[in-house]
């Protein structure tokens, strides 16, 4: 067994007496993705970010014991690495998948010039004051690399940064266009991805 792979398995193993069965490999391609190669200290800022995206904020301190105390445990004891079927392996939290295919589905809609300057907007968006560090790095990666995944987000920042897209579109395009492409791009997300539904109704 690999080194990441005995993190994986201690990751899950600290994080399943409070997460549910779907959330574990979700935290666990997290870590993987964006803490694994972090120096150690990071593990704090981990607890942090799955505390807010997953809502067991009051857990946050017996969390980080568990993690902790898992790292420690003989090979035996781990649980199975979730991440080893790896269709699995970095799929988003709901909200952050439905908000990605939403943002990609609205530029779609618009010719590349357009697009390119509707993220660009975002971009400018981001540095106003106020905006979360941690926040504006992941969107900021994200808008530069869109083709890959967006670090996960709660559902409360990513209502925020749907509503402050919307708001950037009726500035560029005005409000009768910019609704329609936003209806437009969430009829395409439903189309494509039928299980996202409560996701988008959450987002909007």
């Amino acid at each position: 067994m690999s080194p990441e792979e005995r993190h994986r398995r201690a990751i899950a193993t600290g994080l399943a007496p409070y997460l549910d069965s779907r959330q574990v490999p979700e935290a666990v391609a997290l870590w993987q993705r964006d803490y694994a190669h972090r120096p150690r200290f990071s593990l704090q800022g981990y607890v942090s970010h799955i505390s807010r995206l997953f809502e067991v904020e009051g857990r946050r301190h017996d969390l980080h014991l568990s993690l902790v105390q898992a790292m420690t445990l003989p090979d035996r004891e781990l649980l199975p690495d979730p991440l080893e079927d790896e269709d699995g392996a970095h799929r988003a939290h709901p909200c952050t998948e439905a908000f990605q295919l939403l943002m990609r589905a609205l530029w779609a809609q618009l010719d590349a010039g357009q697009a390119g300057q509707v993220r660009l907007d975002q971009l400018t968006d981001l540095r106003r004051p106020g905006v979360d560090p941690a926040l504006r790095d992941a969107l900021e990666y994200w808008l530069n690399h869109a083709d890959g995944d967006l670090t996960p987000l709660d559902q409360d920042q990513l209502r925020r940064l749907l509503n402050r897209a919307y708001v950037l579109l009726c500035e560029r395009f005005g409000p009768v266009h910019s609704d329609r492409l936003l209806k437009l791009a969430a009829d395409r997300v439903r189309e494509q991805r039928p299980g996202l539904e409560s996701a988008l109704h959450a987002l909007l």
